[in-house]
C-alpha cells in the first residue's frame, strides 16, 4: 500500500516523537486509503457499504456547518486516518453509540505493543489570532489533565469502556477489563496520574485554501519548550497542517 503520510516523526528522546502532517489534497492513493479505513474508524468491524457510511458522516458534517464541532470533527478524522496508518489500535469508534454525532470523552483511546494511549484532538484556523501548534499542543495537554482529574464532571474512563465493550470494536478482553477498573476507581474518586499515562495530543491548523508546509525546526523548538514543564509516560505530538476545511466534505460528496 503506499504510504499517504510521507514526513517521518521527528523523536524527542526517550521514544518520543513530533508526527509531523501535511494535507494539501486527497488525491487517488488517499482516497482509496479513506474509503478503506472509514468503515473501521467510523463504526468499527461492521459490514455496512461504505458509500453509507460517508453518507452519514457527510450529513453530519453539513448539519454542523460553519461551526466548531465541524471542525474538530474534520481534524478528529484526519487524526484516526494517520494512527491507523501507523499501526495503533483503535479502541473505539468515532461515532458516538448513542446519538448522530462523534464520540464523547477522550477524543481517542488506542493501543500499541501493549501500551495504551489516550488522544486529544484541538483545532483552528490560521486567521485566528495567535494560534500555532505549541497554542494547540498546550490547549490539548490542559484537556488531558482536566479530564483525568475530574475536573469537567464526567468519566473519561467510562466512555472508553463503553466502546471498547461495543462489539464491532474488537477490543482484547485485558483492555475492557482495565478500562472498567479505571471507570470504578474514577467513580471512587481514585485519579490517574497524568504522569503516569501515554499522551497523544493533536493539533490542526485549518489553513484556509491558501497552502504553507509546517517549519519543522521552528516547531521542534516550540514544541520542546512547551513540554519543559509538562509530565507524562509517554507522550506522541501529532501537528496537522490542512489546507482546506472543505477537502473531506469534498470527497465524501464525489
Amino acid at each position: 500500500m503506499t504510504k499517504i503520510f510521507k514526513i517521518p516523526p521527528i523523536c524527542l528522546g526517550n521514544n518520543n516523537f513530533i508526527h509531523v502532517i501535511e494535507i494539501q489534497t486527497i488525491d487517488q492513493d488517499f482516497g482509496n486509503f479513506i474509503n478503506e479505513k472509514i468503515r473501521l474508524i467510523t463504526e468499527g468491524s461492521t459490514d455496512t457499504e461504505i458509500p453509507k457510511i460517508k453518507k452519514r458522516l457527510c450529513e453530519f458534517l453539513q448539519r454542523k456547518k460553519g461551526t466548531t464541532i465541524e471542525m474538530g470533527a474534520v481534524a478528529e478524522f484526519m487524526v484516526h486516518l494517520y494512527m491507523n496508518e501507523n499501526g495503533f489500535k483503535q479502541e473505539f469508534v468515532f461515532f458516538n453509540l448513542e446519538e448522530r454525532s462523534i464520540k464523547k470523552g477522550f477524543d481517542g483511546y488506542y493501543t500499541i505493543n501493549d501500551e495504551e494511549w489516550i488522544l486529544e484532538s484541538k483545532s483552528g484556523t490560521i486567521s485566528t489570532s495567535g494560534i500555532s501548534h505549541k497554542s494547540k499542543l498546550l490547549e490539548a495537554y490542559s484537556d488531558l489533565e482536566k479530564k483525568v482529574k475530574d475536573s469537567e464532571g464526567n468519566n473519561p474512563w467510562r466512555n472508553a469502556y463503553n466502546h471498547a465493550c461495543h462489539r464491532p470494536v474488537e477490543s482484547a478482553e485485558d483492555i475492557i477489563k482495565n478500562l472498567k477498573t479505571l471507570a470504578e476507581d474514577f467513580d471512587s474518586g481514585v485519579y490517574k496520574k497524568i504522569e503516569n499515562l501515554n499522551l497523544l495530543p493533536a493539533t490542526t491548523i485549518f489553513l484556509e485554501g491558501n497552502w504553507n508546509n509546517i517549519d519543522q525546526i521552528a516547531l521542534l523548538t516550540d514544541i520542546k519548550t512547551a513540554l519543559t514543564t509538562k509530565k507524562f509516560k509517554g507522550i506522541n505530538i501529532l501537528c496537522i497542517h490542512n489546507k482546506s476545511l472543505e477537502l473531506l466534505e469534498n470527497f465524501l460528496t464525489t
